[in-house]
């Protein structure tokens, strides 16, 4: 195990800020491979699938935390979690660890299913969010209207959470009309419940001016820069 391990790296991706000039707001921990481009999704689903494999890789999670704050002291970090960790004491082992860090950590609740009855699925899921708010780590809805973070369950939560995170990258097929219309209405949402809305997916300057023009300034993608290697 401890060879895998070894095969895994952490890089950030800046998450900007656009306003007169843009800045670096924080940036989101993503898992890379040695052996492989991309994400390793083969690796971290096994990893993740039982608590002992899962403890092994909280704890290489809060070692490289505690470099890149070693490191960069102000840094804000967001750490992806698949829903089907949070069924796994180590995970929370691990939350209570990083609790002291969490003016500068984040969590990002991923939109994949669990292995479950839909019904059980949502009544755990809502559990588990209302014990990640008592945590005291902010909370983020990672790539909403997707998978399970659907309206209903953002807006079922709104008093959990403090973002939410729309990708572009996922709905690519539709007609832009649509697709800004779709993006407005999870604008006009983080508006009025007061929730920092992060738009992914990010390819070009006119893309970014047009959304900046909109209101929506908190934006991630290639445009704005590709994860790198911090410590």
């Amino acid at each position: 195990m401890q060879a895998l391990l070894d095969d895994l790296f952490i890089v950030c991706q800046p998450i900007m800020l656009c306003s007169n000039t843009n800045v670096i707001d924080g940036y989101e921990i993503l898992l890379r491979s040695k052996k492989q481009p991309g994400f390793p999704e083969k690796l971290f689903l096994w990893f993740i699938e039982v608590d002992q494999r899962n403890s092994k890789l909280m704890a290489y999670y809060s070692r490289e935390l505690k470099k890149l704050m070693d490191a960069h002291t102000d840094i804000k970090l967001s750490l992806n979690l698949h829903p089907m960790q949070l069924q796994h004491p180590s995970t929370w082992e691990f939350l209570d660890s990083i609790s002291l860090m969490r003016r500068n950590v984040s969590i990002e609740l991923t939109e994949h299913y669990c292995d479950s009855n839909p019904d059980e699925r949502m009544e755990e899921l809502q559990s588990y969010i209302t014990e990640l708010k008592n945590t005291g780590i902010s909370l983020a809805i990672d790539d909403v209207g997707t998978g399970q973070n659907n309206f209903e369950l953002v807006t079922s939560n709104i008093k959990n959470i403090s973002t939410i995170k729309f990708s572009l990258l996922k709905f690519r097929n539709l007609n832009d009309h649509v697709l800004f219309n779709f993006l407005n209405s999870w604008y006009v949402l983080s508006q009025q419940y007061q929730l920092k809305m992060i738009v992914e997916g990010i390819e070009s300057e006119s893309l970014s001016n047009e959304l900046k023009n909109l209101g929506l300034v908190y934006q991630q993608g290639y445009y704005h820069g590709k994860g790198q290697v911090l410590v």
